[in-house]
């Protein structure tokens, strides 16, 4: 066991988002999806992997709840990409493309969590600017519970 880790607990991860676009239109995807939930020193981190429906496949993605409330979200494998999400705040990143890597700034209206042990919510609002183009605005709401199977 490495030092400052607390045991790993197997998790159901449901994943909701909706990106609207300037025109108003809304696209929603649903997934679920089994993870992995621990905690280390002041962050606990939801480990899960993407699928097909997100488009994602071979993709692994990191959730960390910091204790100060922010969040930060890994994606690995196929497709890197790193976004954090600090309320009423501008961060800027990138998202790896096949064509290469654009810059991405994110602006977060709502970053709200009460994950605790392994099981909890968190809830996203932010727009995303991707190369300074294509402006969407994106809810993600994400259910953690416990998987006692």
């Amino acid at each position: 066991k490495k030092k400052g880790w607390n045991s790993v607990k197997p998790v159901v991860v449901s994943v909701t988002s909706i990106q609207r676009n300037e025109q108003g239109q809304e696209l929603k995807m649903e997934l679920v999806s089994e993870g992995k939930y621990y905690r280390k020193k002041d962050t606990q981190y939801i480990i899960y992997a993407e699928s097909e429906i997100t488009g994602l496949e071979g993709v692994t993605t990191i959730i960390k709840v910091l204790d100060n409330g922010n969040v930060v979200l890994v994606r690995t494998g196929k497709m890197q990409q790193r976004q954090e999400y600090w309320p009423g705040r501008e961060t800027h990143s990138w998202y790896d493309t096949p064509l290469g890597r654009l810059p991405v700034t994110l602006k977060t209206y709502v970053c709200r969590s009460d994950l605790s042990e392994g099981t909890g919510h968190i809830e996203l609002g932010y727009d995303v600017t991707i190369d300074g183009f294509a402006s969407n605005y994106n809810q993600l709401s994400i259910d953690v519970q416990e998987d006692h199977t």
